[in-house]
């Protein structure tokens, strides 16, 4: 019963039903280096190792170029603009511009690295400690320190670049340990709690306990994903459950599939195993370590927290990647094996890999390539979705990178050869390769640069800073373009008032150009940020849209974010004025009718709406409903609440609710809730 009741929002819901009241907003503006690299590539750019060095190429038909070269140069990384490359130079971390100047080491020793996806900035552990660098500053800064008996394990940026998680580990034969993830504030150097477990370490039987390895972020940076399992490096390469925790902290995860952490429903501690889109995480569910066998790919929805097979058990998957929009995933499969094949026959299984393509919400699979000489892998999209960049593999070991368009026309080979390959590599890991190590593709500017880009602007901080919820959106149908976007929606399903300031992204520089500011189809192209001061295109009452709570509401113009109250997505969850307020909430009550859960909010321990509470009966966007109206003793300044049933169950921070709470005051509760909708 203790999960049917679970809530969200209430304990700030009762500060403000009770009485009293910041939402920050960071933004990290970056310039980036005037390298002389040209008109960014059509199909990106992609660099490769080959013959001892490091070379690179603009797609589809650009010239090749050498930028280093020496011995062991392996896993290059692009910078989001494309135009700086990270690559091991033996056990050091080097760098090198696309245009020009020479490559040169930035950090010896290094362990893991990664750059964030919104600027040129990385982010590397080396030495005990945590740092992030950028190619305008010789030597990197230290976010966090080393701390003795830890090791720094896997790290991966936040997908707005704000955040940096992080993996360690401590355990010693002299008492407990630690294990768990946390993440480091990139601007400040502030650290917070993700998740941790405790270890203890045994003569018998060594490390015991559960230790989280991190596998990244969900794209709203609401969550963290982690893979959990005890500290075991052969139970970790049979794959382990896959679960999510809230970025801002937790107890205990949530597991992605199914409702316990079973090992039947293990994902492979690899990268191309799971692969994330807005709303949506793409991953290859099946134990063990074979990849010929037992691997089939899924979607879950963040929202629903459902879960989809898209391959059945015939194929085993490989390497997913999502189109630019989540509308169709990519991957490569083969037949799948039965587990009793010999070292030819795995060879024959591994070699029918072809790339595939499916469309998200469901539909049969469709093959993309069919050439029984070569097998087929790592398949990565363009950022305009035009292209997929993917690696074949022939008979005699020989890999090359080919590009195709997503309907499986324009078949074209771009990179001759890559690597100098042995059979144990292209037979890899149980048949995973580490396609990382030779070579990477730069699809073209990120979207998460673009919108990192508009949101420096003058006009898009007013705006965010009045709309914090407004939808944002990259245009690439023409010059690049990100719109801020906010909407009236109407009942009747037609087009509604709406306002947009549109900033148009220079794309040799990704910085921004021009812009211009659209309300309900007036144009304006000068003095925007008087406009933004001065627009009343809602009249008296403003759009509120929180797509993490999936509703949409309509408030008094004159209120603002209400601090102290927290938010979802970077979307406030309280606003209110001097004459009022709303704030949201959530609870599971699976199994509960909504008057069931409106007499449990009424009659609470804490009796935030007096010792009478009244219930009353309402419909609410064609949904049964009840208010729960406080005492008449409190006043007309006291809060109430409405009770109604999603249409739907909707996941928030990784925990189910079956029914949404609208917490305001009683003056202005039942406008709030007429102005309802779910999304």
């Amino acid at each position: 019963m203790r999960g049917i009741w679970k809530r969200l929002g209430f304990l700030a819901a009762l500060i403000l039903v009770i009485g009293a009241p910041v939402l920050g907003a960071l933004a990290v503006r970056w310039k980036v280096s005037d390298l002389g690299a040209g008109k960014p590539p059509g199909a990106g750019r992609v660099a490769w190792v080959a013959e001892g060095k490091l070379w690179v190429k603009d797609l589809p038909d650009g010239k090749v170029r050498q930028l280093a070269a020496g011995e062991n140069i392996s896993r290059p990384a692009w910078s989001p603009t494309g135009r700086w490359l990270l690559f091991r130079h033996g056990e050091d971390l080097w760098l090198v511009g696309v245009g020009r100047g020479e490559a040169r080491c930035v950090v010896q020793r290094v362990d893991e690295f990664a750059w964030s996806p919104a600027a040129d900035v990385f982010a590397c552990t080396a030495g005990g400690e945590l740092c992030a660098g950028e190619p305008a500053k010789e030597r990197p800064r230290v976010l966090v320190k080393r701390e003795a008996g830890f090791d720094f394990r896997r790290i991966a940026w936040s997908p707005d670049g704000k955040w940096v998680a992080f993996e360690r580990l401590k355990v010693g034969e002299g008492g407990a340990g630690q294990a768990g993830i946390w993440k480091v504030d990139a601007a400040s150097g502030a650290v917070v709690r993700v998740y941790t477990s405790r270890l203890c370490f045994d003569r018998e039987m060594g490390v015991v306990g559960e230790v989280p390895r991190l596998a990244g972020w969900s794209p709203d940076g609401e969550m963290v994903l982690l893979w959990r399992g005890p500290c075991s490096a052969s139970i970790e390469a049979d794959g382990l459950p896959l679960g999510l925790a809230p970025a801002d902290g937790c107890e205990e995860p949530v597991p992605v599939v199914g409702k316990g952490w079973n090992w039947e429903s293990a994902v492979l501690v690899r990268p191309g195993f799971v692969a994330a889109a807005p709303g949506k995480l793409a991953l290859v569910i099946g134990a063990g370590r074979d990849t010929w066998t037992n691997k089939r790919l899924a979607v879950y929805d963040f929202r629903s927290g459902g879960l989809a097979y898209l391959t059945g058990t015939d194929q085993a998957a490989v390497d997913p990647a999502f189109s630019p929009y989540g509308k169709f995933l990519v991957y490569s499969a083969g037949p799948a094996g039965k587990g009793e094949e010999t070292q030819a026959e795995l060879r024959s299984l591994l070699g029918g890999r072809k790339l595939w393509a499916v469309d998200t919400d469901g539909g049969k699979p469709r093959r993309l390539t069919n050439d029984p000489a070569y097998r087929d892998e790592r398949p990565f999209f363009s950022a305009d979705g035009r292209y997929i960049l993917f690696v074949r593999l022939d008979g005699e070991n020989k890999a090359s990178l080919w590009l195709v368009q997503p309907d499986g026309s324009g078949l074209e080979q771009v990179v001759e050869s890559i690597g100098l390959l042995t059979g144990d590599f292209t037979f890899g890991y149980y048949g995973a390769v580490a396609w990382d190590e030779l070579f990477a593709y730069w699809p073209g500017v990120a979207d998460a640069a673009l919108i990192n880009a508009a949101k420096g602007t003058p006009e898009a901080k007013k705006l965010l800073a009045r709309y914090p919820w407004a939808k944002i959106v990259v245009d690439r149908s023409g010059k690049s373009a990100v719109d801020f976007r906010v909407d009236k929606l109407e009942g009747d399903d037609k087009p509604g008032l709406y306002l947009r300031l549109r900033v148009f992204i220079d794309p040799e520089t990704n910085t921004p150009a021009d812009r211009f500011l659209d309300l309900n189809g007036r144009v304006i192209r000068t003095e925007i940020f008087r406009y933004l001061d001065e627009e009343t295109v809602f009249g008296t009452k403003v759009p509120y849209l929180n797509p993490a709570y999936g509703v949409y509401l309509e408030f008094p113009r004159h209120w603002r974010p209400r601090p102290g109250y927290g938010d979802v997505a970077g979307i406030p969850a309280s606003c209110g004025g001097d004459d009022g307020f709303f704030s949201l909430g959530a609870m599971n009550g699976e199994g509960l009718t909504p008057e069931e859960v409106a007499r449990h909010e009424a009659s609470h321990k804490l009796k935030p709406y007096g010792g009478r509470p009244r219930l009353e009966k309402i419909t609410v966007n064609g949904r049964e409903g009840y208010f729960v109206f406080p005492s008449p003793e409190l006043g007309v300044g006291a809060g109430a609440c409405c009770v109604v049933p999603y249409p739907r169950p909707v996941v928030i921070t990784g925990e189910k609710y079956h029914y949404f709470i609208l917490y305001a005051d009683v003056k202005h509760i039942r406008d709030l809730a007429a102005s309802l909708r779910f999304l």
